[in-house]
């Protein structure tokens, strides 16, 4: 007994002094001998735009994010892979435009499904004009302000997100053709958290070295099926994404479901409009995001919205949604998410990308 009572005090002691030695220097013990290049946040890499509300700074090359990856940009400011960093022409066959998803966060240049898609059409010159919280608010003011500029495309291809519906009717609004700040605080982008993911963020920022720990032991017992991986609850309910089986007005500055998607509509209707006059082609594509796989059905309301519109207005119709529910036909859906999205967040990993990718050029016509 006594004994035991030695090895309970000396297991507590070494519990405390790890922990305030975790606390006191756990970030600096990190990024000294575990991971050099980390950084407390994101790197800011966006600029304020007058007209578009915000861009990349021309000719950049960083590492940049908390899932550390190097991200350049041409001396448009477009995304590109970093061995382009030099190039500032303004004619191009196509231009993709979307948010975060279609710039491809996280991963490098060459491993996003623009990236994959340009890799394969190399006859093509591809622009990658997507920047993370753009919605059609924006695609049509950044396009329009190009336009002005000389800039020329063959053919603009949307990226439609599931948050292009939340961030068109809660953070931006368009006036005079450029895009104005519904609120000046940044909350518009943030999706409410439980109190659980909200201690995650507090041990990770406060105990790095034991959120590390824990999420070695965790990856661990996953790997050799001791747990099962469960999808993240707040990555896959988020309001950016539930719109599309359980709208709350709240959610979108108390818009009805049908005002909301006018909204949305309203500016991919100018957007069409423009296009039209410059003689540019239209088409649109539309994917899942884990919530989608999880609540939702492969026809859902995103895509039958987007793909109503293109009716007599698009060139193409890219439904993106169908490999990943095909894929849920014979495996489980953490099967699927865990393969095809980066760990605890909605977007796509190396495989997702390029599933998205391989399918988009199954359907392209040129």
């Amino acid at each position: 007994m006594r004994r035991k009572k030695i090895t309970l005090k000396i297991t507590l002691i070494t519990v405390l002094l790890f922990l305030s030695l975790d606390f006191l220097l756990g970030k600096s013990i990190y990024k000294k001998f575990i991971r050099k290049n980390f950084q407390d946040a994101a790197l800011n890499y966006h600029l304020d735009d007058l007209v578009y509300d915000h861009k990349f700074e021309a000719g950049y090359d960083n590492t940049v994010g908390d899932i550390r990856y190097r991200l350049c940009t041409d001396l448009n400011g477009f995304r590109t892979s970093c061995n382009n960093k030099s190039r500032n022409n303004k004619k191009f066959n196509l231009g993709f435009i979307g948010d975060s998803f279609t710039e491809g966060v996280a991963l490098k240049y060459e491993d996003t499904y623009v990236g994959i898609i340009e890799s394969k059409l190399k006859n093509k010159k591809i622009a990658n004009l997507a920047i993370s919280s753009y919605s059609p608010s924006i695609y049509f003011t950044k396009i329009n302000y190009l336009l002005s500029e000389n800039y020329k495309f063959d053919e603009i291809i949307v990226f439609m997100d599931l948050s292009d519906l939340k961030d068109d009717t809660v953070c931006y609004k368009v006036q005079n053709n450029k895009v104005l700040r519904r609120s000046k605080s940044n909350k518009c982008f943030q999706d409410p958290m439980s109190q659980i993911d909200k201690i995650k963020i507090y041990i990770s920022n406060k105990l790095r070295l034991t959120y590390e720990l824990y999420v070695l032991i965790k990856d661990y017992l996953i790997k050799f099926n001791i747990i099962e991986y469960k999808a993240p609850g707040f990555k896959t309910d988020i309001r950016s994404s539930s719109w599309t089986y359980d709208y709350k007005p709240e959610n979108y500055n108390n818009y009805s479901y049908d005002e909301s998607v006018q909204i949305m509509l309203g500016h991919m209707n100018k957007l069409e409009r423009l296009l039209k006059k410059n003689k540019i082609e239209l088409s649109v594509a539309v994917y899942p995001w884990p919530g989608t796989l999880k609540n939702d059905i492969e026809e859902n309301k995103h895509l039958k919205i987007w793909k109503n519109f293109c009716v007599n207005k698009c060139k193409n119709f890219y439904n993106l949604n169908k490999p990943f529910f095909e894929l849920l036909k014979n495996n489980k859906l953490s099967y699927v998410l865990q393969k095809y999205f980066l760990k605890n967040d909605p977007h796509f990993n190396e495989k997702g990308s390029k599933l998205i990718a391989e399918n988009f050029l199954k359907l392209y016509k040129d």
